[in-house]
């Protein structure tokens, strides 16, 4: 005999559930800004304006500078450039 999968919304653990939103609406859920940091490589023939090589979501810092400092802890070489969006909640 198969076992079926649970139904959507089914509980598998007995532990006491946690409200299915857990903040209200009207405040934020992160303390910090959150950032999207963009790591691009620039090829100097003249080909290509730009190649992504990742993308750093739900970055906490307190500005777009320090957010790139904590992607550059990766290790990425200075071949490379940063763009930062501001990532908004909701």
């Amino acid at each position: 005999m198969t076992a079926k999968a649970p139904l959507e919304g089914d509980r598998i653990s007995r532990a006491p559930l946690l409200p299915d939103f857990l903040v209200p609406a009207d405040k934020p859920f992160f303390e910090t800004p959150r950032w999207r940091v963009r790591v691009l490589v620039y090829c100097s023939c003249g080909v290509y304006t730009g190649t992504l090589v990742k993308v750093h979501e739900w970055i906490a810092a307190p500005d777009a500078e320090a957010a790139i400092e904590a992607v550059r802890a990766y290790g990425y070489t200075d071949a490379v450039r940063y763009e930062v969006e501001r990532v908004e909640e909701g």
